[in-house]
């Protein structure tokens, strides 16, 4: 009875996702054509992004802990470690670009720590603390090395703790962005582009406890227990236009020649804003066997969406907005102050992007000063 009830979780999980899908691919026909100044054109690549793709796009951080009452002063970190495969460049209509070629595949790893200032506030459910977390691109066709350096001075926790049966904390923040190495590793202009950029995040993680105690008519509700999801938000601007950027680096060779534009035409670019939202349902496996207490799957879902369109030379290039949306499996083990996620995802919508296969590993510890 209890893998009956589990599998109508991830059932139900699993409904949520396709609903999600569903409503994006509705817009798939939106806007077939890409054109610039009121002139149509094919790229053979897409036009650059803001940071809110790449190694931050999925970018979840599960420490599967309880944050209410953290210690002030308390150092905890992380490694995330990402594997990226770019395959087909898919259109403004969902479908592949005819001759674009695929992507190149790209190995991350992101730095990440986590200070609770030494001074608090008195309640338990608030504490401030510092973030920063750094991208390192180990291999890609065009760029290695440390890429942005993102950080907050005021990173917010909140843990209400209020309801017996719910776990729930929350951490929200304001994240700027320096670049430290040849520009973010994901973008078709590496090399050329020094990104400042600014990031509110926001990410919750709730989970059901005591559901023993609880019933729906006759029958208990107990096997809810350690059910959790884990919502992700995040709104990306680039504070600043890229200078001197060529016309071949936005449009491709082919799509600046269709407009025109001497590919070494040199102008000004600013991605347009985009957001990153999703979620992991996850559920303990001691439920179903207390020999697994130490181990969690789920199913992870997450998408991106331009906000803006972006602008080359103070004029917008018409249908060039990001869609994506991928799902896949999710896998943890935690024991102690060890934690450990691992997930996979594909995309199951694509648009203005490549197809994207993703390899996740997170990997905690956590200690004081």
């Amino acid at each position: 009875m209890k893998v009956h009830r589990f599998l109508a979780i991830l059932a139900l999980a699993g409904g949520l996702g396709l609903t999600f899908i569903g409503a994006a691919n509705a817009q798939v026909g939106v806007g077939s054509i890409y054109s610039y100044r009121g002139v149509g054109f094919t790229p053979s690549a897409p036009v650059p992004q803001s940071t809110g793709l790449g190694t931050y796009y999925n970018f979840f951080n599960n420490e599967d802990a309880d944050l209410y009452g953290l210690p002030a002063n308390l150092l905890f970190g992380a490694w995330f470690s990402t594997y990226i495969s770019d395959g087909a460049f898919m259109g403004p209509n969902g479908s592949k670009v005819a001759g674009a070629p695929n992507g190149g595949n790209v190995w991350a790893n992101v730095a990440y720590i986590n200070w609770i200032y030494p001074l608090q506030f008195d309640t338990p459910s608030f504490r401030v603390a510092f973030n920063a977390f750094m991208p390192i691109i180990a291999a890609s066709t065009e760029v290695a090395g440390p890429t942005e350096f993102w950080f907050t001075p005021l990173e917010m926790f909140y843990s209400y703790h209020q309801f017996r049966f719910l776990r729930d904390s929350t951490f929200f923040g304001p994240y700027l962005s320096l670049p430290v190495g040849g520009g973010f590793g994901f973008t078709p202009a590496n090399g050329q582009v020094n990104q400042y950029n600014f990031a509110w995040l926001m990410e919750g993680w709730y989970q059901f406890q005591h559901m023993d105690e609880l019933a729906l008519g006759n029958m208990g509700l107990g096997w809810l227990n350690t059910l959790e999801f884990q919502p992700w938000f995040s709104y990306n601007h680039q504070l600043n236009t890229t200078p001197n950027l060529p016309a071949s680096a936005v449009f491709s060779t082919a799509g600046a020649a269709q407009l025109g534009i001497p590919g070494t035409q040199l102008g000004g670019y600013m991605p347009g804003d985009n957001i990153d939202a999703g979620g992991i349902f996850s559920y303990g496996l001691k439920q179903l066997n207390p020999a697994l207490k130490n181990w969690r799957i789920g199913m992870v879902f997450d998408s991106d969406f331009s906000v803006f369109q972006n602008t080359w030379a103070g004029a917008p290039i018409k249908n060039t907005a990001v869609e994506m949306v991928d799902v896949g499996p999710s896998i943890q083990y935690a024991k102690g102050d060890f934690v450990l996620w691992f997930y996979y995802t594909t995309n199951v919508h694509t648009q203005n992007y490549y197809g994207l296969q993703q390899f996740f590993l997170q990997l905690y510890y956590f200690f004081n000063l």
